[in-house]
């Protein structure tokens, strides 16, 4: 018990210092239109839109998707992306999560991430440089914003 405390209030630390959430869980400057496009970097994460995932993965950058199971299913997943959950259902981190991004991207090489709607994957994406990754891609607008384009995913 002691240790899952110390686990829970590491992650809300992470997140609430990675994520600037204030207390209705939207960063200070959340607006309700839609999301920026333009690449931004904080941190060692550089922010990527829809356009520029294409342009990664165009170029054989991997995905990884970092949501649950239930929501591969529901959505689909853009295609050839790496099925790795981060966070289960409780909001635990996936112990495996690290080793299971370097099976498919070393430290050395760039990995992009998406989530639902991009909230996640800025925490994932910290933890990664964090852990010494030099490139790593956020999808600032998750997978909810690439299917409203209209772009494709794979079920």
């Amino acid at each position: 018990m002691k240790k899952l405390y110390k686990r829970v209030l590491f992650l809300s630390a992470v997140l609430i210092t990675t994520l600037g959430l204030n207390a209705c869980g939207q960063t200070p400057d959340a607006k309700a239109e839609t999301p920026k496009t333009a690449t931004v970097q904080t941190g060692g994460v550089v922010n990527v839109s829809n356009a520029e995932l294409q342009s990664l993965l165009d170029q054989g950058v991997p995905l990884v998707d970092i949501r649950l199971p239930e929501e591969w299913s529901e959505t689909g997943v853009v295609a050839n992306s790496h099925k790795i959950t981060l966070f289960d259902a409780r909001g635990n981190v996936n112990p495996n999560f690290l080793a299971e991004v370097q099976k498919i991207a070393p430290k050395d090489k760039p990995v992009a991430l998406i989530c639902r709607t991009g909230n996640r994957t800025r925490a994932g994406a910290q933890m990664l440089v964090q852990s010494g990754y030099k490139q790593v891609y956020n999808v600032t607008t998750g997978i909810k914003s690439w299917i409203g384009e209209g772009r494709a995913v794979t079920r």
